[in-house]
């Protein structure tokens, strides 16, 4: 190792033990928020993969008027199993939908008994090859004979995606305000320790010494402090889903949740980002508060 990067490194090592309380303070700035904008990364994946899962099974439901005639019925279910939007179709019966009626809501005894077959419509289930074509489907069944309305679940689905998605947005908000706080922590941890070596730095500069030479072990400190924050927030991910996580999955298995490969995903970024706050906040305090 060479004279300069010695210098370097000792140079580091000074400002972290000189600045030891405003590094720690750094450090968990850096590690809450970067846990708050990791919680909006794995809910942005975990919504992803719900919605997708969701999404390819959602149907839609042609609900059939009253005593339909078989003509219109049978040429309706024809039309559908014909039709190049249309993956599969499955007719449903007034029997069979109480059936299912009251299966879904078992626990509420006063609502079941309030409705009868006759009260539910007969239908058709139709599971489109591309969803998002809910319109086109619409568009050509809704006036045929015999059919009363078109129902899509992607609006149930919406609002609960919209739903989280504001969650998401609200986490990397608040994940945003802290990482500027960090970014203020680490520049002003900078300045002050740059601000107790101003007699070093001034002689540096008289034997020749580069502006970067000088800059290096100050945004090194900077550097080494949001590293560690950002280690420290991928450690409390992972803790989150070996404990909370894990103990949510055994209770929720119709969809697959985020698990600890998403934390390791995600983890370079989230170093690549306290990283980079950081080097950037160190570099812009030593180009407005010193004179090198």
């Amino acid at each position: 190792m060479g004279p300069r990067w010695q210098y370097t490194y000792a140079e580091l090592a000074k400002g972290l033990r000189a600045n030891l309380l405003m590094t720690l303070a750094t450090v968990l700035t850096v590690m809450v928020s970067l846990t708050l904008g990791g919680i909006g990364l794995l809910a942005q994946r975990q919504v992803d993969t719900t919605s997708e899962l969701f999404y390819g099974e959602v149907e839609v439901s042609i609900f059939l008027v009253n005593d339909v005639p078989e003509e219109a019925r049978q040429s309706l279910q024809d039309e559908l199993v014909q039709n190049p939007e249309v993956q599969e179709v499955t007719f449903e019966t007034p029997q069979q939908a109480y059936e299912n009626f009251l299966r879904l809501f078992r626990d509420n005894e006063a609502l079941t008994e309030s409705v009868t077959p006759d009260t539910l419509p007969a239908s058709f289930r139709v599971k489109l090859v591309d969803p998002e074509n809910f319109d086109v489907i619409e568009s050509q069944y809704a006036s045929y004979p015999g059919v009363e309305t078109i129902a899509d679940q992607r609006e149930v689905l919406d609002r609960l995606f919209g739903l989280l998605n504001a969650l998401k947005l609200g986490g990397w908000a608040i994940a945003g305000l802290q990482l500027v706080g960090g970014a203020a922590l680490i520049a002003n941890t900078i300045r002050l320790s740059a601000f107790a070596r101003r007699e070093q730095i001034g002689i540096m500069k008289l034997v020749g010494a580069t502006n970067w030479y000088i800059r290096l072990p100050f945004i090194l400190e900077g550097v080494v402090a949001g590293l560690i924050g950002s280690a420290g927030a991928i450690v409390l991910l992972l803790l989150g889903e070996f404990t909370l996580i894990d103990a949510v999955r055994e209770n929720i298995t119709i969809f697959p949740l985020v698990g600890a490969d998403d934390v390791l995903a995600i983890a370079p970024l989230l170093l690549l980002v306290g990283a980079g706050v950081a080097a950037l906040a160190s570099f812009i305090s030593l180009r407005r508060f010193l004179d090198v």
